[in-house]
């Protein structure tokens, strides 16, 4: 499993857009191919609604105002309902000091990090090895290799129909992961007819995407959701570890109350509320472990 500190010293969120991102493909094969967590699509691919429950996050005080703003909003947020004391105290991707109680819809549920991360536009994301590894492989994921691994293949024959669409000499065949890094090197242009096939491109991708997750919609679901049956952290057979945090992405959020951590505890002594949300102060993390694990047990899915 990935070190916590391994974890700070990553790149918060993308710094690239989705057109250089959807590209970047640096390991072999093809398993940085990224799979999109959208809402938009998911609703036409399971039509029901998502189930919505009790989550928490992880942020600092600017980061409490930015999800006042994303209240009952398509963006999604990383949310968890397992976390350690060193990651409440330290922070995930962030300062910390303010664990929000909100209630979202269910994108995807994960029992360890399983990396999911925003483009330019807030559009989030993960990559197909997620999906497909073991909640325990270094690089933790969702297990669906037994359920859905037939989706890489799929996956693989899209992108070699988009590359003979439009590369003009794919010279790399038929190794298809450098010929669609070498499709994005073709069109990375800033010209205005690279810029509209690039778009072109990335639009074919998006619908390649949907019809794949078409196909595996039932078997899928359950790969997304599986863990929010579960909820508990397990630990490694091999090496006795547990996960600093599970990851469970959730968007449509209502902001419950803020739990102040000890640090921050005392800033708001006199005050009768955080953004004008309720809120609780904590004299020490465990405490606000015992109350999340406690709330999580009562979750009904």
């Amino acid at each position: 499993m990935k070190s916590f500190k391994g974890y700070l010293q990553e790149a918060p969120a993308w710094t690239e857009s989705l057109s250089t991102a959807l590209f970047d493909l640096p390991r072999a094969g093809l398993k940085d191919v990224l799979i999109p967590l959208s809402s938009t699509i998911f609703k036409r691919v399971w039509p029901d609604a998502p189930p919505r429950t009790t989550v928490f996050h992880l942020t600092d005080l600017v980061g409490v105002q930015k999800l006042k703003r994303l209240q009952g909003r398509k963006k999604s947020i990383s949310a968890f309902w397992n976390i350690s004391n060193r990651a409440i105290i330290d922070g995930i991707r962030t300062e910390g000091g303010y664990i929000v109680e909100l209630k979202g819809d269910i994108i995807v549920a994960g029992p360890d990090d399983i990396s999911s991360q925003p483009d330019k536009s807030g559009r989030r994301w993960m990559t197909l090895s997620t999906l497909m590894n073991k909640p325990t492989a270094s690089d933790p994921g969702l297990d669906g290799d037994s359920t859905v691994g037939g989706m890489e293949s799929d996956i693989e024959e899209m992108l070699i129909e988009i590359i003979m669409k439009y590369a003009d000499d794919p010279q790399h065949m038929p190794d298809v992961n450098k010929s669609w890094i070498a499709l994005g090197k073709e069109y990375g242009g800033r010209d205005k007819e690279d810029k509209k096939i690039k778009s072109q491109i990335i639009g074919d991708y998006l619908d390649g995407i949907e019809k794949v997750m078409k196909k595996y919609s039932s078997k899928l679901r359950k790969v997304f959701l599986d863990y929010s049956k579960k909820r508990i952290l397990e630990q490694d057979p091999d090496s006795g570890d547990v996960a600093e945090w599970d990851e469970i992405v959730v968007n449509n959020i209502d902001i419950d109350t803020i739990h102040v951590t000890p640090e921050f505890s005392p800033d708001f002594a006199e005050d009768d509320d955080i953004y004008g949300f309720p809120f609780e102060l904590y004299d020490n993390a465990r405490e606000m472990t015992k109350y999340i694990n406690k709330t999580v047990k009562t979750i009904k899915l």
